[in-house]
């Protein structure tokens, strides 16, 4: 048989897709072996002074399990502090901040039956610096949840949304591929904090202060690890 020049460049350019997700196997590979974990579970239970480790359905293992499918790691805790204001707060890592990036947390809570505002953009200043997040309301019926969250990979910040975060994600995803071939893995790591209202109007404000507490009680290596650049 023939082979055209159409064919050559087909077969040429098949075996180049071949060899690079041969490649990205291979960078997959060494990089699970290598990569250090973070210590999510004992970092979920750093808090700030006041508040206390309570029970919740977050907490059960059960749970945690169910959401090892979408990440590497997941911890869970919630808190309540001495005037009665409650926070849960959920962490997940992912070594491939590639294909394991994770997903925006108001789809989590969409898929969860919750009617949920449009994300904004938030900040919040502590003594260890000024930390930028999504935050975003989900109501449910009678429940109404204030949430605030922040996702990094590769060590930035990635709080882009609507139609800028669709945009900003082909480009970065190109260039996490890019660093994913060349042997550079960025993982992902994302923190979530939320407070249910206790009066339907009125927003809550324990998960403010919850994160800037918990921000400043982290040692220099955690931060490093959970707070990022844009």
């Amino acid at each position: 048989m023939r082979i055209t020049k159409y064919s050559a460049l087909a077969i040429a350019t098949g075996l180049l897709l071949f060899s690079s997700l041969l490649l990205t196997e291979v960078k997959e590979y060494q990089s699970s072996r290598s990569a250090n974990q973070p210590d999510l579970q004992r970092l979920v239970m750093v808090h700030p002074d006041g508040w206390t480790a309570i029970s919740s359905p977050f907490v059960d293992p059960r749970w945690n399990e169910s959401m090892k499918g979408d990440y590497d790691l997941v911890a869970a805790q919630a808190f309540q502090r001495g005037d009665g204001k409650k926070v849960v707060v959920v962490m997940t890592w992912s070594r491939d901040g590639v294909r394991r990036a994770g997903h925006s947390q108001q789809m989590c809570y969409q898929a969860g039956g919750f009617t949920v505002t449009p994300p904004e953009y938030a900040a919040i200043a502590t003594k260890a610096g000024k930390q930028d997040m999504i935050a975003f309301t989900a109501n449910h019926g009678n429940l109404i949840e204030d949430v605030m969250y922040w996702r990094l990979t590769g060590g930035k910040t990635d709080i882009s949304t609507g139609q800028s975060r669709l945009v900003a994600l082909r480009f970065d995803r190109l260039n996490r591929l890019v660093q994913h071939l060349l042997g550079d893995m960025p993982d992902n790591l994302m923190v979530r904090v939320s407070s249910q209202r206790a009066v339907p109007d009125q927003p809550a404000t324990a998960q403010i202060d919850y994160i800037k507490g918990f921000l400043e009680r982290l040692s220099p290596s955690e931060r490093k690890l959970v707070m990022g650049t844009l």
